[in-house]
């Protein structure tokens, strides 16, 4: 499954509205010129997925009903997030293992990147790992 194609996701529309909601919520200070709060890169890159994470993650395979866990999420910045732009997301496969767990017996790691890209390329990356349990394959 490494290193399979990217997968093209849905637009995100980048709102000034969508920004000064998110930034309310998490008592972030007002936004400066058109500069978007960086969680967008977060939500956005999830929200323009294909499809929604669960039925993404089911239809690789895992059992994202059992329990999920969110391994790791970093976010990086090749480009600016800004207010009134669409982003078109890119969504990659970078692994998907089974290994051991002491929790679960055996776990399914999977690792994607969703890239949110606009005119100017690519504004910002989600790296995300997840853990589910592992199906059973007999």
């Amino acid at each position: 499954m490494a290193g399979r194609h990217p997968i093209p996701g849905r637009r995100y529309d980048l709102t000034a509205a969508l920004d000064d909601r998110v930034r309310a919520l998490c008592a972030a200070p007002p936004r400066q010129g058109d500069l978007a709060h960086p969680i967008h890169a977060y939500l956005g890159g999830l929200a323009a997925m294909p499809s929604p994470i669960g039925d993404f993650s089911r239809d690789l395979g895992l059992a994202f009903d059992a329990g999920p866990v969110l391994g790791e999420c970093r976010l990086s910045f090749p480009g600016r997030l800004r207010v009134g732009r669409s982003y078109r997301a890119t969504v990659e496969v970078l692994d998907l293992t089974r290994k051991p767990s002491r929790r679960f017996g055996r776990a399914d790691h999977l690792a994607l990147a969703i890239t949110l890209s606009d005119q100017a390329g690519p504004a910002s990356l989600l790296q995300f790992k997840m853990i589910t349990p592992a199906v059973d394959d007999g």
